[in-house]
């Protein structure tokens, strides 16, 4: 049966969107695990949410951004999950990746749906007014989330610190409204760019963060420089002006290790983008921290 919603979104929506989906990804897996045993009804993605959500945004009752995020979270979901049964209704054994496939978009989903319960909450995880991406407000505790699920499960993610390069020039050359342009035309591409299970987070004055998830440093900083070349390609009209202007960007990537703590994986992304800039800036480098059973690895190794 199809959830109702009130005219006014609760966190008693919220926590039931969340059992709802709870309770589907359960079935999905049945099917996907054991098709002769279960039922062969269809049992449909609940949708009532993200449909409210879209229609509050649509009247301008909250935020398109999150509106959209949330629903594309949820059609990547439903798409994955309708190819993990296709698969075991075409009698393909189930891996443990498309398993991971459906269960990082949950995640991911259900991350969303718990933003905006925090944000009804009264919370201070709030959205930057000129880019329209979260403000530094909360990111700590996104972030350790993600370090957490490493521990736990091995999940590999990265945090990059970037920065727009000459901020102090710039801020010379244009007023406060110029600058917020700029720092949307940069956080615009940044979430065009971005999967819809990342996060992107303007620090202020040009400087983001991005928390990009279930990726080691190698693939993070090959997309990081593929980003990097968009923005420096792509132009931006300040001021009404029909001349374009172009605006570059510097890249710090770092991947946890076992042991590090929340302000480690911040303290090392801030590491590489200091190198990318001391190397004159639009480019990417990356900051990868030996844990300390490599530490000992490679000392055993010079002995020998």
């Amino acid at each position: 049966m199809a959830l109702q919603y009130a005219s006014v979104l609760s966190s008693d929506m919220l926590l039931t969107d969340i059992e709802a989906h709870m309770e589907w990804f359960g079935h999905v897996m049945r099917v996907a695990f054991f098709p002769a045993d279960t039922p062969a009804e269809t049992f449909e993605i609940p949708i009532a949410l993200v449909a409210w959500c879209v229609d509050a945004a649509a009247k301008g009752e909250m935020d398109e951004n999150a509106a959209s995020q949330l629903h594309r979270l949820h059609d990547e979901l439903a798409d994955e999950a309708t190819k993990c049964v296709r698969l075991a209704q075409e009698g393909t054994q189930m891996t443990l990746d498309t398993y991971n496939e459906v269960e990082h978009r949950l995640i991911a989903y259900i991350q969303q749906v718990r933003r905006l319960s925090e944000e009804l909450a009264g919370s201070s995880m709030g959205l930057d007014p000129a880019t329209g991406l979260r403000s530094v407000a909360g990111m700590k505790n996104e972030v350790a989330r993600e370090l957490d699920r490493r521990d736990r499960k091995g999940d590999p993610f990265c945090v990059c610190n970037l920065e727009i390069d000459a901020i102090p020039a710039l801020m010379q050359q244009h007023g406060r409204k110029t600058m917020d342009e700029i720092y949307a035309h940069v956080g615009g591409m940044l979430m065009k760019s971005i999967r819809s299970f990342d996060d992107a987070y303007h620090l202020g004055r040009g400087e983001f963060v991005l928390s990009l998830k279930h990726i080691d440093i190698l693939d993070a900083c090959s997309v990081m420089d593929r980003i990097r070349d968009q923005i420096s390609k792509a132009p931006v009209y300040l001021d009404g002006s029909f001349e374009p202007s172009y605006v570059t960007a510097s890249f710090g990537v770092a991947e946890p290790v076992p042991g590090d703590k929340i302000d480690d994986i911040f303290n090392n992304a801030k590491r590489a983008l200091k190198q990318a800039q001391h190397e004159g800036g639009n480019c990417v480098m990356n900051w990868k921290e030996q844990s300390a059973l490599q530490q000992y690895a490679a000392e055993v190794t010079t002995f020998d």
